[in-house]
């Protein structure tokens, strides 16, 4: 199976795994112009944007989120929609929601890569993800 194969097959899945929790979901899929995110989710009258990675190893490059990821989840943000998110998943510990607004101040920092371990940290596991979301789309 090729990256791009197993990326959008994590898509489908993490989309599903959405649309159970009660979110109505839409993936984006303009493969040819680069899309800003991979998933667009709605419940209680808020969106959340989702770019996601699916991880082989036991890290995430960083340099894995490209210039237009970065610049439509800044935008996000900007447009009073809350922080973006990204749904790293790693074969051992499965999916974490990451908030941009972390992964840029390990950005700002100097950091290129996050482990495992560092995602298990900062991220939120999917299951119990959005438990309660006032807390989890603020800036």
């Amino acid at each position: 199976m090729s990256n791009k194969s197993i990326g959008t097959a994590f898509e489908r899945e993490f989309a599903g795994l959405l649309a159970e929790k009660g979110f109505w979901v839409h993936r984006l899929q303009d493969n040819q112009n680069g899309q800003p995110f991979d998933i667009i989710a709605v419940k209680n009258g808020r969106a959340y944007a989702f770019d996601c990675k699916d991880c082989a190893g036991h890290s995430f490059p960083l340099s894995r989120i490209e210039e237009n990821q970065r610049l439509a989840m800044e935008r996000w943000g900007e447009c009073g929609n809350g922080t973006g998110y990204f749904a790293v998943h790693f074969i051992a510990s499965g999916t974490h929601i990451l908030p941009f607004k972390e992964i840029k101040s390990y950005i700002k920092f100097g950091s290129s890569i996050l482990t495992e371990k560092d995602i298990k940290q900062i991220g939120t596991p999917l299951d119990s993800w959005g438990k309660d979301y006032a807390d989890h789309d603020q800036q």
